[in-house]
């Protein structure tokens, strides 16, 4: 498989639909690309990775540049979501890596990605909205960049996507405590098309969010009818968290059993519950 041909493929129903890969991914090539880059002063004519899951990802560089006199280097790769809608695809994803006294690999975001300003997300408050398995991927790209070219000092590494604050106002971040920015995301490393599963992983941060708040106690809802009629009855003023599940009830229940609530709440339409129910 060349640049550019990503092909790999699942099945949904009787529709073969084309994989992508993530945020994640992007930036830690672009890293690797920027580390290349700037330990050898030459730009790569490609970089590659194996994901998490197991597949290999080859791209050329969308952008690369020596910055500082020489003293960084930025690369970017352009984000593919595959047959899946994103609003990230096509967006770049930059990595520019630096020297440092400080031994080791040092992660941060810049421009367009988010900070984490809530409890509960994969990452502490404060800290760039990186996710573990992309900074063990950008990691594992930039040290094995070092371990080629002989470089055994240290490097930071700042990601970043232009425009991505404009693009995260129209996501879930700013509803789940993220902050200026997207978030560099991805477990697989592969986005496959299957917008249902990213609906209930938002449910499931959500829901831990509100764990983390320790009542024990959780109000669900289907959609904006249940909302209402708990704004209109001052019930969303209890100090119990409320998440929207839309007709992902089972699965909704399911990560509230998981977080360990003691009590669920489910307020909805009834002809919203009877549709879910009848499936």
């Amino acid at each position: 498989m060349g640049p550019e041909e990503f092909t790999h493929y699942v099945r949904s129903g009787r529709s073969m639909l084309r994989c992508g890969y993530t945020t994640g991914t992007c930036a830690a090539l672009a890293a690797e690309g920027a580390a290349r880059l700037l330990l050898t002063g030459r730009v790569p004519d490609t970089v590659s990775l194996t994901t998490p899951k197991g597949i290999e990802v080859s791209v050329r560089l969308a952008d690369a540049e020596l910055l500082e006199a020489g003293r960084s280097a930025r690369c970017g790769v352009r984000k593919d979501a595959g047959d899946d809608y994103d609003i990230t695809n096509g967006m770049l994803v930059c990595s520019t890596v630096r020297r440092s006294a400080v031994p080791g690999i040092h992660i941060d975001g810049g421009e367009g990605v988010g900070r984490v300003t809530k409890p509960g997300l994969d990452q502490p408050v404060g800290a760039a909205a990186i996710n573990r398995a992309p900074r063990r991927m950008i990691q594992e790209q930039v040290e094995k960049a070092c371990g080629e070219l002989g470089y055994g000092g240290g490097l930071e590494v700042t990601v970043s996507i232009p425009g991505g604050a404009e693009a995260a106002a129209r996501t879930f971040n700013p509803v789940l405590g993220v902050e200026g920015g997207l978030s560099i995301l991805g477990t697989s490393g592969i986005v496959e098309p299957m917008s249902e599963q990213a609906i209930v992983d938002t449910i499931a941060v959500q829901q831990r969010q509100a764990a983390a708040e320790g009542t024990g106690r959780l109000i669900l809802t289907p959609g904006n009818y249940g909302e209402d009629f708990l704004r209109s009855g001052g019930l969303d003023g209890l100090g119990v968290p409320v998440v929207k599940c839309s007709n992902f009830l089972g699965e909704a229940l399911d990560i509230a059993a998981t977080e360990g609530f003691r009590q669920v709440l489910l307020v909805g339409h009834i002809g919203k519950l009877v549709k879910v129910a009848g499936g």
